[in-house]
């Protein structure tokens, strides 16, 4: 039970990360914010369908105090506001945000440079990177140790399957491989899916959250729907 003190500490940080992210998206210059990038496409996904991931994930154990140890890798962090929410969420553990566009890395640094300005987070808990995350050079040259990792998040968009078969291979077997997809039945053969849960920010419809892991072992194999809470932070991921 989160105490009085957290709850109103993660609506604080709400409210701020929605006005840098909102100012991010209003930079683009174009009512919906997406960009073609080299690994694929790149949309904003609304802040509250974030805090409401995080916060699923939270609640399955696979982020939080009694979650796996490790880092979290966000496999395309875009303009940052996945990894922004992550470290919100969970201020003791590391995140690797992975963004192979010049632009959106860029965007990405200065939003997290703001927060931490703001007191959102920890910037030395965000560590971002201009780099591919299906390359095991990357990983290498941020001496990132992808055994230890116990998450890794992504929003598809065809490079799913490339991203689960390199989590199969180069991963711990605990490692989760968590996608966000409207996508409702996306089965992978490089990862078997263990669960499945329904995501909303209560006003649009309902994403999925797919949940892929070589192990079966602490995952909460029951579908389940999860609206978003209003007490809590939120972001978008990218690829």
């Amino acid at each position: 039970m989160p105490s009085v003190y957290s709850i109103l500490r993660r609506r604080s940080a709400a409210a701020k990360l929605a006005r840098v992210f909102e100012r991010s998206e209003a930079s683009t210059g174009r009512a919906l914010p997406i960009r073609k990038t080299g690994r694929g496409i790149w949309a904003a996904t609304p802040v509250r369908v974030i805090e409401a991931t995080v916060k699923t994930l939270h609640g399955i154990g696979l982020l939080g105090d009694g979650g796996p140890p490790g880092h979290v890798i966000d496999a395309g962090t875009g303009d940052g506001r996945v990894s922004a929410v992550l470290a919100a969420w969970d201020p003791s553990r590391v995140v690797y945000g992975f963004e192979t566009d010049t632009a959106l890395y860029a965007q990405a640094v200065a939003n997290l440079h703001a927060l931490e300005a703001d007191g959102c987070i920890d910037a030395a808990q965000v560590h971002l990177l201009e780099a591919d995350y299906c390359d095991v050079r990357s990983y290498e040259r941020g001496g990132i140790v992808l055994s230890q990792t116990a998450v890794v998040f992504n929003y598809p968009d065809g490079n799913e399957r490339q991203l689960a078969r390199f989590v199969a291979q180069h991963c711990g077997p605990q490692t989760t491989l968590c996608l966000l997809t409207h996508n409702r039945t996306l089965e992978l053969d490089e990862l078997p899916r263990r669960a499945c849960h329904d995501v909303s920010d209560g006003t649009g419809p309902r994403w999925r959250l797919s949940l892929y892991r070589r192990s079966t072992g602490g995952i909460n194999t029951t579908s389940s729907s999860a609206p978003a809470s209003g007490g809590a932070p939120s972001g978008a991921p990218s690829d």
